[in-house]
Parts: C-alpha cells; sequence; structure tokens
C-alpha cells in the first residue's frame, strides 16, 4: 500500500510537479514551433457545434485542445478542492474521463449549464453538492445539445437562452435518472451515465425533432498530430508508472493482486492505494494507445477521449486482464464483418471495455462475447440521440450488459455461483467498513 511517510509526501509531490512541469514545457515549445494562435483556436472550440464527430484539434489546433482540456480538468480539480471531496477511484475516472473528451463534444463553456443545474438539484433536494458531483460531471456527455442549440448556422435571439436553460435542466435530472438506470445493468457497465445520457440523450433529441430541429452529421477527424500526441501520451502515462512506483514503497508488490480484481464496482484506490492504481492507470495507457496502432489508425482528438477514459476508469475497473477479452471480441466483429472501418473499431473497441465486469466476473469467453456484441449494437443507436451524446458507447455497454446478463446466469451456472461469491464478499466487506466508520466517528 500507499508510503507516504516522513518526507516521502514532499518528495513524490516535488517528482510529480517536476515530471509534469518537463512535460508542459516540452509542449509548450512543440505548441510554440508551430506558431499556432492558441487563444483564438480556444474561442473556435468554445463557439463551435460539437455533436459526434467534431474533433477539437481540427477546429481549434493542438495548442487549443490542449488549454481547453487543461481548463476542463482544473475546473474540476478546483471544484473536487473547495467541496473537500475525497479523491478515490470514481473522482479519477470522472476527471480523465471529462479531460479527454474536452478533446472532442466538451469545452469550458458548454459544461458550465450542467453544472449549474446540479447545483440547483442540491438546493432542491436539501444535500450537498459534493454529493451529485460524479453524475453532474459525467452528465457533460449531454454538452452537444448546449453547443449545438447557441452555435448553429441558423442561431437566433433566444438560442442562447434555450441552450442554457436545456443544460440546467440535463444538470438538474440526471442524478435521479442515473441512480434509476443503473438498475439495468447492475454496474456491469462502468459507463453508467453513458448509458443514462444515452436514454436522456434519445428523449431530447425526439423533442428537438418535433419542432423541426435536425443535428447534421459530421465526421472531422484530424490526422496530422499523430506521432505528438503519442510522445506526449507516453509521456503521461511514463509519469504515472514512476509516481506509483514511487508511491508504492519503489517496487510494484501488489500490482499482480490488483490486475485479478473482477473491476466489478471496484475502488482500486481504496483497495489498493494510489501507488498501484497510478501503475495501472499507466499502464493500461499503454495498451488503449497500442490498439489503434495495431489497426493502423492515427490519434486524433476521438481517440484521445478514448484512451484517456480507459486510464481514468484503470481507477475504477479496468486492468488488462478483464479488458484484452472486450478488444478482441470488437476485433473479431470487425474482422468478420464488411461494415465498419478501422476508426470506428478502435475507437469502439476502447470504449467497450465498459465492459470489463463481464469478463472479470463470469469469464474471459463471455468477455469476448461482450466485446462482439458491443460493435454490432453501437454502430445502430447513435441515430437515437442523433450524435449529442459523447459517451455512444456507455449506451451501448449498457444495452449490452443489461441484455446479457439473464442470459449468462441461465446457461452459465459457474458464473453465477462466482457471481455470488463476490456479492457475498463484499457485502462481508462493507460491512466491516461501516463498523470502522461508526468506530472512528
Amino acid at each position: 500500500m500507499d508510503n507516504f511517510k516522513g518526507e516521502r509526501e514532499v518528495r513524490i509531490y516535488e517528482l510529480a510537479i517536476t515530471l509534469f512541469a518537463i512535460t508542459v514545457f516540452t509542449f509548450g515549445c512543440y505548441v510554440f514551433h508551430l506558431k499556432e494562435n492558441v487563444f483564438e483556436g480556444l474561442i473556435k472550440i468554445i463557439s463551435s457545434p460539437a455533436a459526434l464527430i467534431t474533433d477539437f484539434l481540427v477546429v481549434g489546433g493542438i495548442g487549443a485542445g490542449f488549454l481547453n482540456s487543461t481548463l476542463i480538468f482544473f475546473f474540476n480539480l478546483f471544484l473536487i478542492r473547495i467541496l473537500n471531496i475525497k479523491v478515490n477511484g470514481l473522482i479519477l475516472a470522472s476527471m480523465f474521463t471529462t479531460f479527454g473528451f474536452s478533446f472532442f463534444g466538451k469545452n469550458i463553456l458548454n459544461i458550465l449549464p450542467i453544472y449549474i443545474g446540479g447545483i440547483l438539484y442540491s438546493k432542491y433536494e436539501g444535500i450537498m453538492f459534493r454529493d451529485v458531483f460524479v453524475p453532474v460531471s459525467f452528465a457533460s456527455a449531454l454538452a452537444p445539445f448546449i453547443s449545438e442549440i447557441a452555435f448553429r448556422t441558423n442561431t437566433f435571439e433566444f438560442s442562447y437562452l434555450n441552450a442554457i436553460s436545456l443544460g440546467i435542466i440535463i444538470g438538474f435530472i440526471i442524478t435521479p435518472l442515473a441512480a434509476k438506470m443503473k438498475t439495468f445493468h447492475e454496474g456491469y457497465n462502468l459507463y453508467n451515465l453513458g448509458f443514462t445520457a444515452g436514454i436522456l440523450g434519445a428523449v431530447f433529441n425526439s423533442i428537438l425533432k418535433t419542432y423541426g430541429f435536425e443535428v447534421a452529421s459530421r465526421r472531422i477527424l484530424s490526422t496530422e498530430f499523430d506521432l505528438a500526441l503519442k510522445i506526449i501520451c507516453s509521456s503521461i502515462f511514463i509519469l504515472f508508472i514512476i509516481n506509483g512506483f514511487f508511491i508504492n514503497n519503489c517496487s510494484f508488490k501488489g500490482y499482480k493482486k490488483l490486475c485479478s480484481d473482477n473491476g466489478l464496482e471496484a475502488d482500486f484506490v481504496e483497495k489498493y492505494g494510489f501507488g498501484l492504481t497510478f501503475i495501472n492507470m499507466g499502464v493500461m495507457g499503454f495498451i488503449a494507445i497500442a490498439f489503434p496502432m495495431l489497426l493502423g489508425e492515427t490519434l486524433n482528438g476521438p481517440m484521445l477521449a478514448g484512451v484517456f477514459t480507459v486510464v481514468g476508469f484503470s481507477a475504477h475497473g479496468k486492468t488488462y486482464l478483464n479488458t484484452l477479452p472486450i478488444l478482441l471480441g470488437v476485433l473479431f466483429a470487425g474482422v468478420t464483418s464488411d461494415s465498419f472501418d478501422y476508426f470506428t473499431l478502435a475507437l469502439s473497441g476502447l470504449f467497450g471495455t465498459s465492459l470489463a465486469p463481464i469478463t472479470g466476473v463470469f469469464g474471459v469467453f463471455w468477455g469476448f462475447v461482450a466485446g462482439w456484441l458491443h460493435l454490432a449494437v453501437v454502430n445502430s443507436i447513435g441515430v437515437l440521440h442523433g450524435g449529442m451524446n459523447l459517451y455512444n458507447n456507455g449506451f451501448s455497454a449498457g444495452i449490452v450488459a443489461g441484455f446479457m446478463l439473464p442470459i449468462v446466469r441461465t446457461v452459465n451456472s459457474q458464473a453465477a455461483k462466482r457471481e455470488m461469491q463476490f456479492l457475498k464478499k463484499r457485502k462481508e466487506i462493507m460491512s466491516i467498513i461501516e463498523k470502522r466508520k461508526v468506530k472512528d466517528e
């Protein structure tokens, strides 16, 4: 577990800051070399429609794309600090997922109405905003609705007001919806908010279509930043592994145990500590960039979203053992069909790893089947929300998980037994945690 004793905590922070500063400085030199107008690019990103698929690296350039993502990352970090939210696996998953999707779909402007809606919901229910921070931050998956209404070509004087109002409504209703939707897939889809956002997006898209609001499909992708993005991502993942190694008493001890975790509602920070969690995030990051490389695809904005979502959820359920069968299933579905291009295949594989708990609990075969089904489903459901739900794969994964669970339990008695053993063990662990809390109080 973590070793922050004595001066080690200060040295860990110094190491992290030094490595981060080197990475930022190197990237800054690269952007300066390109002679990009970063702030002009950021304005273009903020004022651009953002429905699937709009790569912000094309819209504003790589400097503006990373500036937008960094602003959103530190905005969430600021909220976590002032709200005194304990950083656990789910919080890390939220932060890095939001960071990743800031390269296509989310910007520092179109997410704000959703957060305002979340604040109003917390006031309405008489609870702290920190208690709903996670679902609200994930709810920014529907941020394209705000940009599309505010900045479409035929805007009128009330467009901005309508966009803000819709964002507030989304933030207000997302928390109770997410709690209800989770019962459908029982946590076997790690992207629960993706499934919730898909349902909500389908409803809103249907309403908008009723009143003649049609969203034009687009596919804007960059190709020129592939090498730079690979170097940047690799630097970040190495940073994670080095810091995790140092925090974990300069060893990888315990990592094998983490990788054998089934991933169902698994908070790796709580169970194994920050050190091993960071190591896992770094390792999974390299696996995530290796998958599109294997298919000959370049890194771009949407691919970065997939990569950093994998990295984030490697603190909350994903390991190489429970995700590889999913990737193989998606790959098999793609190569045995002629209806998918390699970009769709690579992106669906990365996001399809949200079904990792199915592999962890029910075994490799069912994980493979889940990946195969995921690619088939995800290619058909985007029309429901009109490309306005950024977590389209999370929507698909929720449907696949809900469809598979009763079938797997019926035909695989051994899997059902393993699931019951896991649930029993989790109940015992939760009971111990609750007793400790009561004792501490």
